[in-house]
């Protein structure tokens, strides 16, 4: 089987195993709970409690030490025992009479697998005839565009998947390290992080068998499409019209206005774009809450969580905890949102009624979000890097901010275009009026420069074009209030007061603000946002139009294809390729090692990259720059052995570009005689297999292994080679090791 169609088989494997745990598991015990929300917001809320469910179990074991695939299965079939035994508790005798007699007309022949294939077939002819096609006629146009809109996700990022094999993040590789250390149930190895991602992608590993440098190469896919399957379901709860939600993800998927800032972090397994699911979720909450006018459904008995608003604010603090537990740049994100929110429905906002629900659940999801990490902390794990990075970020910042850093003499921008000319002869001094003015000009240039920068692809004009559609939404949540429609003007308004917070936070160095997140970050959110402020202005421009509902929909299909035709117009992005940090070669290697030796076997790869963190658990690794150094002072007594029956050496006839960031360049310059008579690096970690490092590094390999090849021409097999790399194979017996170290002329 070739390697994409593994890949394909893969994926869709990864995809229904996640899927069925989060969305469909759910849904069978959710079902009737959530029967008062819209179907979108139904959607929202099964995936968000699945993985809440999922990540919080698997953080409870981890603590305890007893993490192990038995208690990940049990503890995800635990719900449904709960369920049954509070549902059949009373009669719970006569089902199991009922049960006992099937399996006894069944054990006696008279009831097979015939009567029941029969039964089954009637039951699925009867539902396919009526209650499907009662739920299919309706929304057919809706379906197929649904469909289409999965299948342009799938274009757009699944190319990168069936050609590009390795990692396409070096941050992959210590998430890789992280999750190997969860099977040893030693949660936070390097520190205290938000591990939602990591606990996730731990659980599908350990439940469904899949490795997890598959489930690394493969889940960014899954989790793409999610980001945009949200958007959907987040734009079909607030617009009108049920064709204008699709305008805004078609054009955010295939539009080329944006730059690659916006995008190239989806071609991998990383935990922010995970935790960008939980965003537009918590947002549907929150509005729902804010648009229903009664708190108490019927049949509720008067408890507020027992109706839809109450639903609503149990969800939202489901959904703002999933952010915060996956990535914090996604808790920064989903509470500037909320702070839209909280302007856009500031006339229901701050009233106590609702004022004091909001607080209650906000401080749910941060007991939640903290509780396992705080834990953790108290027990003596200390904080991680990064996040100790980050805390330094925003301190600097503040004490810029208000003059504190010691020896700092920026100018503040906004302090720009406010200097006062001296008055000399009949000069007169500009009036507030005119330096309020300069100085708003000022501040409106540093956003359009640093939107232009990192956001969009076509200068400053691309920067205004948002920033324009940023104001038409304001305003359109302006008119909507004002024609009494704040339920749907609040909306307009909390996008709009939403991309307006980001567009100022992007040019926080410029304008003296504190800088929360990094600036090319900035503009993944903003471009997620855009595909909302888009079908909100085409849905509120048919609302004003057409308050009919036929007419309204009719309108949205006509806006559709409009757009489409401006898409066309403008341009469309094309599917990227991005340069992988272990060559497709390397990665189809792995894969028939694993497949060949299995699990226990004595085995071992040496290689300059990552394959250590692949192989974990299976192999052994050596690192090719440590071979390498061993024998580099050749003496008489000079042994180098590996001890294992079998050694797979990986060369790279072509090094990779080895970079800090994610590259669609491609390597080009192949190993040879000259990189080989270069010294080898003595750099620490992964620096040898960096740039030029790299390169001579791979070619004193490639000639090493030319070398002992000759040397043992029966024994050195070339197990796998294509013109970019050769894999080589070495048979050896456990009693009588080969000394690898010989003298191969640029030692």
């Amino acid at each position: 089987m070739s390697m994409t169609m593994l890949t394909i088989l893969q994926a869709a494997g990864v995809t229904a195993g996640y899927l069925g745990v989060t969305v469909f598991l759910p849904w069978l015990l959710l079902r009737r709970r959530f029967a008062g929300l819209k179907r979108p917001l139904r959607i929202m809320a099964y995936y968000v409690c699945g993985n809440f469910y999922v990540i919080h179990m698997v953080y409870l074991l981890q603590l305890l030490h007893i993490s192990c695939r038995p208690l990940l299965i049990l503890g995800t079939l635990a719900p449904f025992g709960v369920v049954c035994f509070f549902r059949y508790r009373k009669n719970g005798a006569g089902h199991l009479d009922e049960w006992a007699g099937w399996m006894a007309l069944a054990a006696e022949g008279k009831k097979g697998r015939k009567t029941i294939l029969l039964k089954a077939g009637r039951w699925l002819q009867g539902f396919s005839a009526g209650k499907l096609k009662e739920w299919l006629n309706p929304c057919l146009p809706e379906i197929l565009l649904t469909l289409g809109v999965i299948g342009a996700v799938l274009y757009m990022y699944g190319t990168n998947l069936i050609n590009v094999y390795g990692y396409c993040a070096t941050d992959v590789v210590l998430h890789n390290h992280w999750i190997n250390e969860m099977g040893r149930n030693n949660i936070f190895v390097d520190g205290v992080y938000p591990f939602g991602f990591h606990c996730l992608i731990y659980y599908l590993h350990e439940v469904f068998a899949i490795p997890v440098y598959v489930l690394l190469r493969i889940f960014y896919l899954v989790q793409t499409l999610l980001i945009h399957f949200m958007l959907l379901l987040f734009l079909r709860t607030v617009c009108k019209s049920r064709y204008t939600p699709y305008i805004g993800v078609f054009a955010y998927v295939f539009s080329d206005l944006f730059y690659k800032y916006a995008y190239y972090r989806y071609y991998a397994s990383l935990p922010q774009e995970f935790g960008m699911v939980f965003i537009l979720p918590a947002a549907g909450f929150v509005i729902t809450f804010f648009q229903e006018g009664n708190f108490y459904g019927s049949g509720t008995k008067g408890k507020i969580w027992g109706s839809v608003p109450g639903q609503c604010l149990a969800l939202l603090s489901i959904s703002f905890a999933m952010a915060f537990t996956v990535h914090f740049y996604d808790a920064i994100a989903a509470g500037l949102l909320c702070v839209g929110i909280a302007v856009g429905f500031c006339f229901r906002c701050f009233r106590w009624r609702y004022l004091k629900r909001i607080l209650v659940s906000g401080t749910a999801a941060l007991v939640i979000a903290l509780l396992p990490m705080v834990v953790a902390y108290a027990c003596g794990t200390p904080l991680q890097n990064s996040l100790n990075w980050g805390m330094s970020l925003i301190s600097q910042e503040t004490a810029r901010d208000t003059g504190e850093g010691a020896g700092t003499s920026q100018e503040k921008p906004s302090d720009l275009g406010e200097e006062q000319e001296e008055t000399s002869g009949r000069e007169t001094a500009p009036s507030w009026l005119e330096r309020a003015g300069a100085s708003f000009q000022v501040k409106m240039d540093c956003i359009v420069e640093r939107m232009d920068f990192y956001t969009t692809n076509f200068g400053r004009a691309g920067a205004w074009f948002l920033l324009g559609g940023i104001g038409v939404l304001f305003l359109a949540g302006v008119l909507w209030l004002i024609l009494r429609r704040p339920g749907y003007g609040g909306v307009l308004l909390s996008v709009s007061v939403f991309l307006l917070l980001l567009s100022l936070l992007q040019a926080s160095e410029k304008l003296g603000l504190p800088g929360l997140i990094e600036n090319t970050r900035y503009a993944i959110y903003l471009a997620y946002g855009t595909g909302v402020a888009w079908s909100l202005i085409a849905d509120s421009i048919l609302f004003l139009l057409f308050q009919e509902k036929r007419l309204i929909h009719l309108g949205g299909l006509v806006f559709l294809v409009a757009s489409w035709v401006v898409l066309g117009i403008t341009g469309v992005r094309q599917p990227e390729c991005y340069a992988p940090y272990e060559t497709n070669e390397a990665i189809a290697c792995v894969t028939n090692i694993l497949r060949e030796n299995g699990k226990g076997s004595t085995w071992t790869i040496c290689s300059a990259n990552d394959e250590h963190q692949m192989i974990r658990g299976y192999g052994y690794h050596y690192e090719t720059i440590q071979f390498l150094r061993g024998m580099q002072k050749l003496e008489d007594n000079t042994i180098l052995t590996i001890p294992t029956s079998t050694v797979y050496f990986f060369v790279e006839k072509v090094p990779l570009l080895y970079s800090d960031y994610i590259s669609t360049e491609e390597a080009t310059r192949e190993v040879s005689l000259e990189g080989a008579e270069e010294p080898l690096s003595r750099k620490d970690g992964i620096k040898p297999y960096i740039g030029y490092d790299r390169w001579v590094t791979m070619s004193h390999m490639y000639y090493w292994a030319q070398a002992f090849q000759e040397l043992y021409p029966n024994e050195m097999e070339v197990y796998y080679e294509t013109d970019r790399f050769v894999c080589y194979r070495v048979r050896q017996d456990g009693y009588s090791l080969y000394n690898f170290a010989i003298d191969y002329g640029y030692n």
